[in-house]
């Protein structure tokens, strides 16, 4: 757990000194992270129901590891198929 909470701040630090950066142009630095931690907090909230979910229901919690791959997945094709610009 200490790792993985490790590894999630080396994603999150950077990516929100992004957001500050490139967010200033459309809304205040403030106003682009509150939105990043909103959706991340409603994501952890949704997931959280999920797993209780299948908890309650006897399905196998594999099915959330198999999601967490199809997200992952397709944010590298849309990274990828994205123009890069500064």
């Amino acid at each position: 757990m200490i790792l993985l909470g490790a590894l999630s701040g080396f994603f999150i630090v950077p990516m929100n000194a992004i957001l500050q950066h490139r967010g200033a142009t459309l809304l205040s630095a403030g106003a682009s992270v509150a939105g990043q931690n909103f959706n991340q907090n409603l994501a952890v909230l949704s997931m959280l129901g999920a797993y209780a979910l299948l908890l309650t229901t006897n399905l196998p919690v594999g099915i959330i590891v198999v999601f967490g791959v199809f997200i992952c997945l397709m944010m590298d094709v849309a990274c990828h198929a994205a123009p890069y610009t500064q």
